[in-house]
């Protein structure tokens, strides 16, 4: 029924957060059929020896039902980019691509210089990297985190403003042109109209580029973290106004942003309110849910398979087969439910 392509699966030294076992299982409960496992786990996914640990995780948990693919982390190194290719190469679907960090979020993969950045264009140019190159866009010089305030969380949106997102993003379309990059450039988890403008204007340019949308920035805006809970709402990208949320939903429904993914990140309650106050909420569990929020917007059907599943199919060449299976409620597997609002609206 649908696609995840960016799930934090975390297992390792944060496995009271999420495990590869219980997210497949989820994943099948709640209609899945694939999921995509970020890299920016402790430790991180960075050498093939990690993602032999982790493929092996993925078959001992035995949900056949869900196919499980992998990004490898990118770093500014180029003998690990150089055997990131490797890997992929020898690996794929399995390995379905690699992940740029281009501003720093949760784990430790940022490589937040374009100098940096672009020695990973420039060398998985260099070795004829022609798969998925999946780019967090952030740009540390745009950002400003004095502003952030616990006790008033929506300071986290104006810590990371849509200005930071845009600039990133912009040098890594710079960075595409001057390096000869020969691969598909992703942009996830998009988040301002901006930069869907910059995403749709470089396609019209001939650049191979697409582009993700979590629910959570085509649901709420960050009006959400202004009560005694907003914490809970934190992640990054940070939700935005209420302008660009409405915008961006309707450039999702005007095909401009190809298809939807979760950022599944789960947290316990005190890593979410206390230091460090960590980014991300959970999703997988809702994807029936997001599918009638789309519906109840006025997506078509033909949308909806498009936005879930079919666009992601034909992007990454992977033969998803789709399986029609009773569902199950996991909702409340995670300490808290940041969609229950929507679902009440929805009677769901």
């Amino acid at each position: 029924m649908f696609i995840d392509t960016h799930v934090h699966l975390r297992d390792f030294n944060q496995a009271h957060k999420e495990t590869i076992r219980h997210g497949l299982e989820v994943a099948r409960d709640s209609g899945v059929d694939a999921v995509f496992d970020m890299p920016n786990t402790d430790p991180p996914i960075m050498a093939r020896e990690m993602v032999e640990v982790r493929l092996h995780k993925a078959k001992e948990a035995n949900v056949p039902e869900v196919f499980y693919g992998l990004y490898l982390g990118a770093t500014k190194n180029p003998e690990q980019l150089k055997q990131a290719v490797k890997t992929y190469r020898d690996f794929f679907p399995h390995v379905i691509g690699i992940k740029l960090y281009a501003g720093h979020s949760v784990g430790n993969l940022g490589v937040i210089s374009e100098h940096d950045q672009k020695i990973v264009y420039t060398t998985l140019a260099q070795e004829g990297y022609e798969g998925i190159l999946a780019v967090h866009c952030e740009k540390e010089s745009e950002m400003n985190h004095s502003p952030f305030d616990p006790l008033q969380a929506i300071t986290h949106c104006y810590a990371r403003p849509e200005a930071a997102e845009v600039a990133s993003l912009e040098d890594q379309l710079h960075l595409v042109k001057e390096t000869g990059f020969r691969g598909k450039l992703h942009i996830a988890h998009i988040s301002s109209p901006k930069a869907v403008k910059l995403v749709y204007q470089a396609k019209q340019e001939g650049i191979n580029i697409s582009s993700a949308i979590c629910p959570h920035h085509f649901i709420y805006d960050w009006q959400q973290m202004n009560n005694e809970q907003g914490l809970l709402w934190k992640m990054n990208p940070p939700l935005r106004s209420p302008e660009s949320r409405s915008q961006i939903l309707n450039d999702l429904r005007d095909g401009k942003i190809d298809w939807i993914e979760t950022d599944h990140a789960p947290h316990n309650l005190k890593e979410k309110a206390d230091n460090p106050y960590m980014s991300g909420i959970p999703g997988l569990a809702w994807w029936p849910l997001f599918e009638e929020f789309l519906r109840q917007h006025n997506f078509t059907d033909n949308q909806i398979e498009q936005l879930t599943f079919t666009n992601i199919q034909s992007r990454y060449g992977i033969d998803i087969s789709r399986k029609n299976r009773p569902l199950k409620d996991h909702r409340q597997d995670y300490p808290f439910d940041p969609y229950h609002k929507i679902a009440e609206e929805l009677k769901w």
